[in-house]
């Protein structure tokens, strides 16, 4: 019986121990929340860039739907543009819609410095639903960019080039203005200059049909992507030329193609003390992934191929999108093209403009330029050189919008213009009207519709859900181990109180007696008499 006892007594206390020392875990664990809000630890654990995980596979196949619009410049005054009569008239004409896919691939993770490299691969889709028409039946007069093009670049070769240049041309009967259907513009037509250029120069011109949105868009193809994924870890040579902020950024771009500047520009044959950090990409986004708890007035710059370089994003305002979500919006600068100190490496041949940027170093030299569309925000004296050009910053602004905490993109419409930089030619009667233009040849779009379900479902989780399921853990952990911990000892006091008995036995006990001294009489009168009230 009493080995009974004793075990009973020892289930009790462990079971009132094991009790408290849940109630004492619970009351830490919500105290640790009041002091640390562990959302952003499970933002960093979901939205966690691993192999396999949700957001690995969201990123490999982005789940959006980006449209590509073209909008061509038909030129409606050919003969008298080319007589010298007129200036150039243009009249806009799209859009031509095509479905951009994205997917990275071959993706490796770099464990040693925390890197990620992959292969992004672009494909386009045309879509005649979202299109003016169909760019087979449709034709626009436009530039016959190998002829005026070349003609430009072998300006500086001197007069004899340029005039050996326009013989071969008259005997080619390559025409400078030529009616194209849009699709053969975009996506490639034959000149006989080409064909020539092709056969005598192919190491140069390796194409012998030339689509100019087919040019630029093949750039974006046949790259190799190197993305920081752990910033702690990875540190490059020409770190020091990003700021603290930049160098932290997680996902931010580390080398394009094995380098963290342009081939393009030249960075490889550049000594360390001639880079800046305009030759850099590094430091840049590719679009598709940006870094979560993103600070407001924090200019980003955005990277693709095709566009050449980096572009600037600055932060415009903190907001509530149309979906119920945080959202920071960005816009192109204003003077992402002009001649500052951070374009200074792209000023091609020292001879830049306002609004205008060239990106011949990445078309064969070719002088391609990009502004914003109808020359928005560009040299003002530039737009009396063209009749039919209306910029507008509600119709050709860029802007985009990022989740702040999960850095995940909500909304984008970024648009740029390619043009022909035709400073000078000479040589050529039939392409001198040219001189002096930033012809315009086309405007692009490049714009995302309604989010995904599963990126809707992702971030409602996250923003809404997820605060609230915290908020209510935190208290019902406090609130439940205090019961705990107060609700056992209150339950061992009552115990201990019940178990005390009413009288002891001493009947074949194993207590051993107690001895009473016996205090003698003369003590106890003593003690009466002393303390008597009487």
């Amino acid at each position: 019986m009493r080995n009974l006892l004793v075990s009973l007594r020892d289930k009790h206390c462990s079971g009132v121990i094991s009790l408290v020392a849940v109630g004492l875990l619970m009351v830490c664990t919500s105290i640790l929340m009041f002091v640390h809000n562990p959302r952003q630890t499970l933002f960093n654990m979901i939205l966690n860039l691993s192999e396999g995980s949700i957001f690995f596979k969201l990123w490999s196949n982005p789940p959006y739907d980006v449209f590509l619009k073209v909008y061509m410049f038909n030129i409606t005054n050919t003969e008298e543009f080319l007589n010298g009569s007129e200036k150039m008239n243009v009249v806009e004409v799209g859009p031509y819609v095509y479905r951009e896919v994205l997917t990275n691939e071959n993706t490796t993770f770099n464990a040693t410095d925390g890197t990620v490299t992959f292969y992004p691969h672009r494909e386009f889709f045309y879509m005649p639903e979202k299109s003016i028409g169909d760019p087979h039946e449709d034709y626009v007069m436009t530039t016959n960019i190998p002829l005026v093009g070349l003609q430009a670049l072998i300006y500086d070769k001197g007069f004899i080039a340029s005039l050996a240049l326009s013989t071969i041309s008259k005997t080619l009967e390559s025409h400078p203005i030529k009616n194209l259907s849009v699709h053969e513009y975009l996506w490639g037509y034959k000149d006989s200059l080409l064909t020539y250029a092709n056969t005598f120069l192919p190491h140069w011109i390796d194409f012998n049909t030339f689509g100019i949105f087919e040019r630029l868009m093949s750039r974006d193809n046949g790259n190799v992507a190197t993305i920081v994924n752990d910033p702690k870890k990875y540190h490059s040579p020409t770190e020091t030329l990003l700021t603290e902020t930049e160098r932290n950024f997680q996902y931010h771009i580390a080398q394009w193609n094995h380098l963290p500047g342009l081939k393009d520009w030249g960075y490889e044959y550049l000594s360390p003390e001639e880079v800046t950090k305009c030759h850099l990409v590094e430091g840049a986004f590719d679009g598709t992934i940006f870094p979560k708890n993103l600070k407001p007035n924090q200019t980003i710059k955005l990277f693709r191929k095709a566009f050449c370089r980096p572009v600037p994003l600055t932060f415009v305002k903190d907001t509530i999108g149309k979906d119920g979500f945080r959202e920071y919006q960005y816009e192109f600068a204003e003077d992402m093209f002009d001649v500052t100190e951070e374009n200074k490496c792209f000023c091609q041949k020292n001879n830049c403009m306002k609004g205008f940027q060239s990106i011949a170093p990445c078309y064969y030299g070719i002088p391609i330029s990009l502004s914003q569309p109808h020359f928005l925000n560009a040299d003002p004296e530039m737009l009396k050189t063209v009749n039919g050009l209306n910029p507008s910053i509600e119709k050709h602004g860029s802007s985009c919008a990022i989740h702040p905490e999960a850095g995940v993109p909500l909304s984008g419409s970024i648009k740029v213009q390619v043009n022909l930089d035709v400073r000078n030619t000479m040589g050529n009667r039939a392409v001198a009207p040219f001189n002096g233009l930033q012809v315009p040849l086309f405007w692009l779009e490049i714009t995302t519709t309604d989010l995904p379900f599963l990126v809707i479902f992702l971030l409602y989780m996250l923003s809404n859900v997820l605060p609230v399921a915290l908020e209510i853990a935190k208290y019902l952990l406090l609130l439940g181990g205090l019961a705990l911990i107060s609700g056992s000892a209150f339950y061992t006091l009552l115990r201990t109180k019940v178990q005390i008995p009413a009288s002891i036995s001493l009947g074949h006990s194993d207590y051993t007696s107690i001895p009473i001294i016996s205090i003698p009489n003369e003590f106890i009168d003593k003690c009466e008499k002393r303390f008597s009230l009487k």
